[in-house]
């Protein structure tokens, strides 16, 4: 990273109200979602960001990897202690990508939308992902880890040939390098932003800005669900975060988890 961590808060002190108050950066790690759960269970407190230069086993959801070479992403994640009930824990995804999105608009000037529920994306690529681990205790959410991936300063050569089709970086994107630790900034300031208004139960506050940002309302979707497979419209999503599709049939499904591809016009 550019900054050190100490720069880091320097710069966030009067900025935050809970995220970023400690802040560990790291050269390597695994992942930095597991790096975050392990400081919770160390009593380190709500609002601790990792960030690691680079992953070796970065995760992305669904069990698949996330290639994370260094000196190129931005790997982060946010170990948190929500007090929302479980059943809106959907919602800290859409949080995070709502928060993700506004500070890469406004660093970059680039048109980031959000794709139900984690994935940020210019031009229908990928840009940047969300994953999110919740551990929860009966009637409540004991703590949660959010991770934020997204592809900074990588080229062409740097993206496997797999995954050329469907990922970018903000560099592909507009021709030139971005500050990670500047991004990283603006990320954790919307993120707290963002949050404080989740744990105020501001739910709708959050689901408009959703809305706005979203490039995946009106656009026909194929959902995997781990025992089927359904097409529709993306119409809304409800309350708690769930996508409302509208399938060929005029039945409605509400999905709280799957995976999500946005179709292309015929």
């Amino acid at each position: 990273m550019e900054f050190t961590t100490e720069e880091l808060k320097k710069t966030l002190s009067s900025k935050t109200v809970e995220i970023g108050k400690e802040i560990l950066i790291y050269n390597e790690v695994e992942s930095t979602n597991s790096i975050a759960n392990e400081l919770l269970k160390k009593g380190y407190p709500s609002g601790t960001v990792v960030i690691a230069d680079r992953q070796t086993k970065g995760k992305g959801r669904l069990g698949r990897t996330w290639i994370s070479p260094a000196g190129k992403n931005l790997y982060m994640s946010m170990a948190i202690k929500p007090t929302i009930p479980p059943k809106f824990a959907t919602l800290l995804t859409l949080t995070s990508a709502v928060a993700c999105t506004t500070a890469l608009r406004r660093l970059t000037d680039i048109p980031v939308l959000i794709k139900w529920p984690n994935d940020m994306l210019i031009e229908d690529k990928k840009v940047g992902g969300i994953l999110t681990e919740v551990k929860i205790e009966g009637e409540r959410i004991k703590s949660a880890v959010v991770g934020i991936g997204i592809n900074v300063n990588m080229t062409e050569n740097d993206i496997p040939e797999e995954i050329k089709e469907i990922a970018t970086s903000l560099k592909i994107y507009k021709g030139e390098d971005y500050s990670r630790s500047l991004l990283a900034l603006e990320i954790i300031k919307e993120f707290d932003r963002w949050y404080q208004l989740l744990e105020k139960r501001q739910r709708k506050t959050i689901i408009d800005r959703w809305m706005q940002l979203s490039g995946t309302m009106g656009r026909q979707v194929k959902i995997i669900l781990t025992d089927k497979e359904l097409k529709g419209t993306a119409e809304a999503i409800d309350e708690e975060g769930r996508l409302i599709v509208k399938l060929s049939d005029g039945t409605y499904e509400k999905i709280c988890a799957g995976d999500v591809t946005l179709l292309r016009a015929k």
